[in-house]
C-alpha cells in the first residue's frame, strides 16, 4: 500500500495546529499513592511528536479512531449477546484509545464521538449494574469480566481528562455488581472460574478496580483488589505473584498466557503503586527481567501461539507477535518507568514502539495485524469481527506521548527522540518547552532547543541508547561528558535560559546479530534502533524469493550496508530509508545487492518479508527451492514450504470444506526429479493433515507449462490416517516417492484430501517442506 507522504504531513501540521489551546487538567483522585512515582505520566496534550512517530500518531487518530463507527463498537451491548465472545471488549478500548488521542490533538470531531459514545454505552448497563454483552443465562462464563474491566478503563480515563463525571454512577453500578457476585464469602462467586486462562482473563479486572478506588475513595473496592491477589494464591488460580518471587519465570504463571498475564502485571503495579506493598514490583521487576532475557523477540514483541513458553523458545513463525500483547509490553514497561526512573524501561519502548509497534499498524495507520510475526505477510485488517487486536493497537499508540518526554524530581527527562514540541511543569509548578529537531531514526543527529519561562536551574536528562557505542553531546557548542548516572540517563544540569541548546549525536550504524537457537545459521541486520528486513518488493532479479537469499559474509564492513531514500511505493515519511547491503543469490553464488527495509514499513504493500536471513550452507540438493510455491488455498499461517526451515509451515485453513488440497511448486524451466519427499506441518484439533482413508497423497507433475497434471506415484508410506484420526502424525515427518527413472517437470505438488479433525463442517491440511531431488 502506498503511503502519501505529503498527505500526511499535512495531516500532521493540521492534527498538531488543532492541539487544545487550554492544557487539560484531570479530574483529581480521591486518595493518594503511597508510591509517588520517580517520572511522571504527562498528559498526552502536552508532548506534540511532528516526526515519524508523531506522523504515526497523527494517522492513528484521523485514519483509525475518529473513523470508527461507534454502532458497531456497540452492537454487543444493543443487540446481546454480539457477534463473538469478546465482542464487549472493543468499546471500551476505543473509549481509551480515542481519549488519549483526542487530550493529545483536541480534534473536535473526535470528542463529539466519545460524548456519544461514552452515553450510549452507559444506557446499555441493566438494572442491577450488568454492561456485558452476555444473556443473563450465560453470565461470568467466558469474557464479560474482562469487557467490565475495559469499561471501566475507557469510562474513567474519558472521566478524568473531559470532566465529564456523568457516567460514574455506571462505573459504580459495575464495580459493585463485582463486588457482590465474587469474593471469597458465602455465597460469593469464585472470580477465578469466571473466565479463561486460569483466571487470568477475568482477574485483570484488578487495575481499573485500583484507578476507581482512587477515584472515589471507596473502601469496598479496594477490598475487592485484595480479594483478587489472594484469588491469585489460591489452589485453582495462576498464581501470579508467589510464582514470579519464587521461580521467576513467567512460563510457569498461569498457563502462560502473555496478554492476559501481562494485563494482570499492569493492574498489580497501580495496586503497589496505591499500597506500596513492595513484593508485588519484587514479582514484576523478576517478570520484566525473564522477560527480557529469554522471551523477548527482536522486535520487541513477545509470545507466540499467544503463550509464553520455555528459555529461548522464540520460533519465528507459530502466531507470533499478537500485537495484544505487544501493548501490554508496552504498558508493563511504561508503568515501570513512572515506578522507578530507569532509563532500561525506556530502551524497552524505544524498541518496541519503532519496531513491533509501528511494524503491527498498517503504514497508513487504518487497519492492524493481529499476529506480525518475524516473517510472512502482515495479516492486516480494518475490521472488528474476529480481531480482539485491532482496538489493542490504537491504544498502544496513543499512550506514546504519555512517556516520550516526561518529568522527575531533578528536572526533564527525554526517552523518545522524535521531531516534537513539548511544554512540561516540573514538580515546583515551573514551566518549560522544548523543541526538538530531527530526523530520527534516520539520522542520529538530535538538537533540542530549551525555553523555560525564566532563567531556571534543573536537569535535561537525555538517554543514550544501548545500541550507540560512541554518542556525543554538547550544550551551546560546549562538550558534555556522555557518562549515564545509576538511573541510566546523562543529566545535564545548569541553570537554563530560553535558547539554550543541547545538541546530540548518536551515530547510526549497521549490526549483525548472530542467530542462535531457532536461528542458529542465519543473522539478523540493525541499524541504529531499527530491525531491519529483507521484503518481496525489494528483491532485485537475481533473488527470485525470500529463500534464495543468503548472506555471504556476516561481518559489517562485507555487507556494505548503504542507507537510501526509500522509494515512493515504500516512502512512509519523508525520512524514511531503505538499506542497500552486498551479499549473493543462494543457488547461483552470483554477488548481488538486495535492499532491506524497517521491520515497521515491511509487507506494507502486502508483500511477503523476512528478519532473520540464512549464512550461505552446505547445498541440500533440494531441486525446489529456486521454484515458486503455491496451495489450493491460501490458509490463515504465512510461512513457506521451500525454505528448508521447518519452523515456517502452511496451512490451507479457511473454515471450508474442500474435496482435495494440493502444495505445489513451479519452476522457469524443467528439471529432473527422481525422489519427492513431503513433510507433515501441524495437528490441530479441526484438521491439519490429510485423510489416507480416501486414498493416500498422490504425487503429481506438469510436464508442460498450463499442462494436465499427471499422477507419478502416491506417498506409500503416510500412515493409514482418517478425518478425524492424525495417525499419530509428527511435526516434520517425512514421506518420501522414488520414482523407477527421472521425470521431467515443470512443476510437482502433492495432492490429498484434507482431513477435519473434530470439525465437520470444514476441513484443512498443512505441509512444513515439500522437496525434489535427482537422484
Amino acid at each position: 500500500m502506498q503511503v502519501n507522504t505529503k498527505t500526511l504531513s499535512l495531516l500532521l501540521v493540521a492534527t498538531v495546529g488543532t492541539a487544545l489551546a487550554e492544557p487539560i487538567t484531570p479530574v483529581p483522585e480521591k486518595i493518594s499513592c503511597t508510591i509517588a512515582d520517580r517520572q511522571d505520566f504527562q498528559i498526552p496534550d502536552r508532548v506534540q511528536l511532528t516526526g515519524w512517530v508523531g506522523s504515526r500518531i497523527a494517522a492513528n487518530e484521523s485514519n483509525r479512531l475518529v473513523k470508527l463507527d461507534p454502532a458497531r463498537l456497540l452492537e454487543g451491548y444493543r443487540k446481546r449477546p454480539g457477534r463473538q465472545t469478546w465482542d464487549g471488549e472493543h468499546v471500551g478500548k476505543w473509549l481509551h484509545a480515542a481519549t488519549l488521542a483526542w487530550v493529545n490533538t483536541g480534534d473536535p470531531a473526535l470528542r463529539a464521538k466519545l460524548n456519544d459514545t461514552a452515553a450510549e454505552l452507559c444506557k446499555c448497563q441493566l438494572a442491577d449494574g450488568y454492561l456485558g454483552t452476555y444473556l443473563e443465562k450465560d453470565r461470568w462464563t467466558e469474557w464479560d469480566v474482562w469487557a467490565h474491566k475495559y469499561n471501566l478503563i475507557g469510562l474513567i480515563t474519558y472521566m478524568r481528562y473531559t470532566g465529564n463525571m456523568t457516567p460514574l454512577p455506571t462505573c459504580r453500578r459495575m464495580a459493585d455488581l463485582l463486588c457482590k457476585t465474587f469474593g471469597d464469602q458465602p455465597g460469593q462467586r469464585d472470580i477465578i472460574k469466571a473466565g479463561h486462562h486460569v483466571g487470568m482473563a477475568p482477574t485483570s479486572v484488578l487495575e481499573p478496580m485500583v484507578l476507581l478506588y482512587r477515584l472515589t475513595g471507596e473502601t469496598r473496592y479496594l477490598d475487592f483488589c485484595k480479594y483478587i491477589l489472594r484469588s491469585w494464591e489460591q489452589p485453582n488460580g495462576p498464581h501470579v505473584v508467589s510464582t514470579l518471587l519464587t521461580s521467576k519465570r513467567v512460563d510457569k504463571v498461569g498457563n502462560g498466557k502473555a496478554y492476559e498475564m501481562l494485563s494482570c502485571l499492569n493492574g498489580a503495579l497501580e495496586f503497589y503503586r496505591t499500597t506500596g506493598e513492595r513484593q508485588i514490583l519484587d514479582a514484576c521487576l523478576n517478570a520484566w527481567q525473564d522477560i527480557v532475557d529469554k522471551r523477548l523477540y527482536i522486535t520487541g514483541a513477545a509470545s507466540y501461539h499467544e503463550l509464553f513458553h520455555d528459555d529461548y523458545d522464540l520460533p519465528n513463525v507459530a502466531s507470533v507477535g499478537e500485537t495484544c500483547v505487544t501493548v501490554t509490553w508496552l504498558q508493563f514497561n511504561a508503568q515501570l518507568l513512572r515506578l522507578t526512573g530507569e532509563a532500561r524501561f525506556a530502551e524497552q519502548l524505544e524498541k518496541v514502539v519503532l519496531n513491533q509497534l509501528l511494524g503491527a499498524q498498517r503504514p497508513d495507520c487504518a487497519a492492524w495485524g493481529y499476529y506480525v510475526q518475524m516473517e510472512g505477510k502482515k495479516p492486516y485488517s480494518d475490521s472488528l469481527d474476529g480481531h480482539c487486536c485491532l482496538s489493542s493497537g490504537p491504544r498502544g499508540v496513543a499512550l506514546i506521548p504519555t512517556f516520550a518526554a516526561s518529568t522527575d524530581a531533578a528536572g526533564v527527562v527525554m526517552n523518545l527522540y522524535d521531531a516534537s514540541t513539548v511544554r512540561l511543569k516540573l514538580r515546583d509548578g515551573s514551566q518549560v518547552s522544548l523543541t526538538t529537531e530531527t530526523r530520527y531514526p534516520s539520522d542520529g543527529r538530535i538538537r533540542i532547543t530549551v525555553n523555560p519561562a525564566e532563567p531556571k536551574a534543573f536537569a535535561v536528562k537525555v538517554r543514550i541508547p544501548a545500541w550507540c557505542g560512541s554518542a556525543s553531546i554538547a550544550v551551546n557548542g560546549s562538550k558534555v561528558v556522555a557518562k549515564p548516572a545509576a538511573d541510566g540517563y546523562v543529566a545535564i544540569q545548569k541553570t537554563w535560559t530560553a535558547g539554550d541548546k543541547i545538541e546530540l549525536n548518536f551515530p547510526l550504524e549497521p549490526r549483525v546479530v548472530i542467530g542462535d537457537h531457532h536461528n542458529q545459521g542465519k543473522v539478523a541486520l540493525e541499524y541504529g534502533p531499527l530491525v531491519l528486513c529483507a521484503d518481496e518488493a525489494l528483491l532485485p532479479d537475481e533473488v527470485k524469493t525470500l529463500a534464495s537469499l543468503t548472506i555471504a559474509n556476516p561481518d559489517v564492513a562485507a555487507l556494505a550496508v548503504t542507507p537510501e531514500p526509500a522509494p515512493d511505493q515504500l516512502k512512509t515519511w519523508p525520512g524514511a530509508q531503505i538499506f542497500r547491503i552486498k551479499t549473493l543469490a543462494q543457488k547461483t553464488g552470483v554477488p548481488v545487492e538486495v535492499r532491506l527495509i524497517p521491520f515497521a514499513d515491511a509487507g506494507g504493500t502486502g508483500s511477503r518479508y523476512k528478519v532473520w536471513l540464512p549464512l550461505p550452507r552446505q547445498s541440500s540438493g533440494n531441486l525446489l527451492l529456486e521454484g515458486v510455491e503455491s496451495r489450493s488455498r491460501p490458509g490463515n499461517q504465512p510461512g513457506s514450504i521451500i525454505d528448508e526451515e521447518l519452523q515456517s509451515p502452511v496451512v490451507t485453513f479457511d473454515g471450508q470444506p474442500s474435496k482435495e488440497d494440493w502444495f505445489a511448486v513451479t519452476f522457469d524451466v524443467p528439471i529432473a526429479i527422481r525422489r519427492v519427499v513431503f513433510m507433515h506441518g501441524n495437528n490441530f484439533h479441526d484438521g491439519g493433515w490429510f485423510d489416507a482413508g480416501a486414498g493416500k497423497p498422490k504425487v503429481q507433475i506438469q510436464r508442460a507449462k498450463g499442462g494436465a497434471w499427471e499422477t507419478v506415484g502416491e506417498l506409500a508410506d503416510y500412515p493409514a490416517t482418517t478425518a478425524t484420526n492424525n495417525g499419530n502424525l509428527k511435526f516434520g515427518q517425512a514421506f518420501t516417492l522414488r520414482l523407477a527413472s527421472p521425470a521431467k517437470a515443470l512443476a510437482v505438488r502433492v495432492l490429498g484430501v484434507p482431513a477435519c479433525g473434530d470439525n465437520p463442517k470444514q476441513n484443512f491440511s498443512s505441509c512444513a517442506e515439500l522437496q525434489a531431488f535427482n537422484p
